[in-house]
């Protein structure tokens, strides 16, 4: 299992490094074009994804040909499905952003619920004849997306069939816009991925396995969570570009402190039931990893917050932001990830991955305040603090599991009782839902004439 998640991890290292900042760029540029320019900036797109692509691959075979990075030896025997797999994957996130940018949600969502769905159930057809290994999973994941993408440009063949034929147009301004993007990716290694690398590089793939099977719990709410955002930055991009500043504040105060409680009661519900969804999920072969995977969560709430202020800034025209917090935040990672990995094992490099989280959201808040976004986090600290408080209790109550439940409850009513706006939130979503329920089953009758 460690050789999968290293093989992984190099997919996403390849993707990253021949994005170029052209899918964030495409998103922000397309609205702003006539029906020909979509056109000719989608071709560009295509091409230059081609082209990174291209050169990303050459580049990654002679490393290893090298043989000088240890965990790229270790996956030495899958190099071709690790490539196939990053072109399908490289390709996917382009035609995702060509949905985002259209706004087809629905078809968004669908490509992403096929890939899934196709990918569980290959694996459990395969499970049903013979042992999985590395190889098999690689091939499933390469037909779930060839499938998605096929899905997805069906969907959008229409514009897909005027980009071919339209003019190269567009290429130079999503690069410039682009690059600070893709420089703040890069700089992004050393806060979201370099503790992958210093696990995979000194620990090997058993300590591999372990940091992989406790991110992977949390990895369901960071699919969750790219699904929002593929809605929040555009409708972000649109308030900005209508010159309406004050509602893109609002929804941003809106999307923290509903992202805050949502996740925030995941951690809850999770720390309580942690033993038994691992032992369901992985076997008890890994018990061993439950603490760690509730920390992967605390990560997951961090990067949802400090990554809706980054949108937020970039939507606004401060594209340089990601690239100073960034710069700051990978620095301080690298080095604290690398010690406490040496001191605390894997566990260690997730502390580690905690801590620069929110080193980057007082960042963004810090920046974004200056710049003169004044963004009310009041209440999602609020949420964290009683997030915090109630997961220690079920930690303290750990032999008690019948006890550490009534924790859940109490901190859903908590959180509604020391924070007003998501109390009136509540209210008028229960009201919006009851009077929708009420039109569709009780419509009211006429009267006899």
């Amino acid at each position: 299992m460690g050789l999968y998640f290293i093989a992984v991890m190099v997919t996403f290292l390849l993707k990253l490094l021949s994005d170029l900042g052209v899918d964030l760029a495409f998103v922000k540029q397309y609205p702003e074009e006539s029906d020909e320019g979509r056109n000719s900036l989608l071709r560009s797109a295509i091409a230059i994804r081609l082209l990174s692509c291209t050169a990303v691959s050459v580049l990654y075979v002679l490393v290893e040909s090298s043989g000088i990075v240890s965990f790229i030896n270790l996956i030495a025997d899958v190099t071709l499905l690790t490539l196939m797999l990053y072109w399908m994957h490289s390709f996917r996130e382009l035609i995702l952003r060509l949905l985002q940018a259209e706004q087809q949600f629905g078809v968004y969502a669908g490509t992403q619920v096929l890939a899934a769905l196709l990918k569980a159930a290959l694996v459990l057809c395969l499970l049903l004849v013979t042992d999985v290994s590395v190889k098999h999973v690689l091939t499933i994941e390469i037909i779930a997306f060839l499938a998605s993408i096929a899905y997805a440009a069906s969907r959008t063949r229409d514009r897909l069939g005027a980009a071919l034929s339209a003019k190269f147009n567009g290429g130079k301004e999503i690069l410039k816009f682009g690059y600070p993007l893709y420089l703040n990716a890069l700089l992004n290694l050393g806060n979201e991925r370099v503790s992958q690398y210093i696990v995979a590089g000194f620990g090997g793939p058993l300590a591999m396995a372990y940091f992989g099977i406790a991110e992977r719990l949390s990895d369901a709410g960071t699919r969750l969570f790219e699904s929002f955002v593929n809605v929040y930055y555009p409708t972000q991009t649109r308030h900005f570009a209508d010159q309406n500043s004050a509602e893109a504040t609002k929804f941003a105060d809106r999307s923290l402190l509903w992202i805050s409680f949502i996740i925030c009661s995941g951690i809850v519900a999770f720390a309580i039931l942690r033993e038994p969804v691992i032992k369901i999920f992985f076997t008890e072969k890994y018990i061993s990893v439950a603490d760690a995977a509730t920390m992967f969560f605390a990560v997951l709430l961090l990067r949802s917050l400090q990554t809706l202020m980054g949108y937020f800034g970039v939507a606004a025209g401060e594209k340089f932001l990601p690239v100073k917090v960034s710069l700051v935040s990978s620095v301080f990672n690298v080095i604290i990830c690398y010690l406490f990995f040496t001191w605390y094992g894997y566990q260690g490099a997730i502390a580690a991955l905690v801590l620069t989280q929110l080193l980057m959201n007082f960042l963004y808040y810090f920046w974004l305040n200056r710049a003169g976004f004044n963004l009310n986090l009041t209440p999602i600290a609020l949420n964290v603090l009683l997030c915090l408080g109630a997961t220690a209790v079920v930690f303290f109550l750990s032999d008690r599991f019948v006890l550490s439940m009534i924790v859940f409850p109490v901190f859903v009513i908590a959180c509604l009782i020391t924070i007003p706006s998501l109390r009136s939130d509540l209210q008028f979503a229960t009201g919006k839902l009851v009077t929708t329920f009420n039109a569709r089953f009780y419509p009211k009758t006429k009267k006899a004439l």
